[in-house]
């Protein structure tokens, strides 16, 4: 099939390896295998029987054949409230159907190692910002990413185009104004002509059975964010530890509403706002059981700023994002006594 050379071609040079800066520095593979192993062990949330009996009970507490007469979204049409527990058991069953292989480096791939996946993640973050996308876009990006690459096996050199395609899709699937080819293309370094680009995208469409419902964490994060009076400050602070998942390859089969509702525990914590309630584990479906080991890994990987998620930490030091990755090293050095 023509368009599976596009994607699934070997190397023919190293040129596209070194313009990406996907140098492999790799001598001796096979020493740390085992380690990299359990360093990229899958993670996924804990769900023993007591925590089953807390949430039927919190949920049987909360849930109301009527909407509630006090709560403002009942009032709000967009928010379609007579709905919403519907839908999100639809989103969760969403989550598990498009979750990708957490294994496809070592099962699928060839050439590829996780940490071409990192190196792939932090230019798309680069490039995400660039064309100022919604948090949605760059969600999916990486969803379509690790899918495809759970079923095709490619070479190093498509790796970047392969990053570029999704992004395109994604923006296809979320955005109002999408990046144009043109414009894609430049931002591989015209090493494809846009014929190319569109047999590539194409490629990857069909390999997915056009299914790009994948529901990102965002709108698991709004969806807890009710139990906070949807407190912009706790939102912002999630949305980067949310960001900083996707650098690392232990969140890649993760479900993304465990992630935001992980995310929202650690900002909750971070920025003093009490425990997790009873309102949190109705919400978000999780109890602070299964969020306190997420919020640990998240602290350790924002310990780890300089090697871990550089790109995405100068991001967040901005202003538009009130320097949330700031105030992240100012409490884990005031915690920890890290710089």
């Amino acid at each position: 099939m023509e368009t599976s050379n596009l994607l699934e071609g070997t190397y023919e040079s190293h040129n596209d390896q070194e313009n990406f800066g996907l140098e492999s520095n790799v001598e001796d593979e096979d020493e740390d295998v085992e380690d990299d192993l359990i360093y990229n062990e899958p993670l996924s949330p804990v769900l023993n029987d007591s925590i089953k009996k807390e949430i039927d009970r919190v949920y049987s507490k909360f849930s109301r054949d009527t909407l509630d007469p006090n709560d403002e979204d009942t009032y709000d049409v967009t928010m379609v409230a007579e709905y919403g527990n519907r839908i999100f058991n639809y989103l969760h069953s969403l989550e598990i159907r498009y979750k990708p292989n957490p294994r496809y480096i070592e099962e699928v791939q060839d050439d590829l190692l996780w940490e071409h996946r990192a190196t792939l993640m932090d230019w798309l973050v680069q490039l995400h910002s660039r064309f100022n996308l919604l948090p949605e876009t760059l969600y999916l990006a990486v969803n379509i990413i690790d899918r495809f690459l759970s079923k095709k096996t490619i070479s190093l050199s498509r790796f970047q185009l392969c990053g570029a395609v999704a992004l395109f899709i994604a923006a296809k699937y979320e955005e109002i104004n999408v990046p144009t080819v043109s414009q894609m293309v430049y931002m591989v370094g015209n090493q494809y002509p846009r014929e190319s680009f569109l047999r590539a995208e194409r490629f990857m469409v069909e390999v997915l059975g056009f299914e790009f419902g994948w529901p990102g964490p965002m709108s698991f994060l709004r969806r807890g964010s009710k139990a906070d009076d949807y407190d912009n400050e706790i939102r912002t602070l999630a949305k980067y530890f949310l960001e900083i998942t996707i650098m690392d390859a232990r969140f890649v089969s993760s479900p993304p509403s465990w992630l935001a509702a992980g995310a929202q525990f650690l900002s909750r914590r971070m920025l003093g706002r009490g425990d997790w309630t009873e309102a949190h584990i109705y919400y978000t479906g999780y109890t602070a059981e299964q969020l306190v080991p997420l919020a640990e890994i998240l602290e350790e990987c924002c310990i780890s700023t300089e090697t871990h998620h550089r790109t995405i930490f100068q991001k967040y030091s901005e202003r538009r994002f009130k320097r949330s990755a700031c105030y992240v090293q100012e409490y884990l050095h005031e915690l920890y006594g890290v710089n």
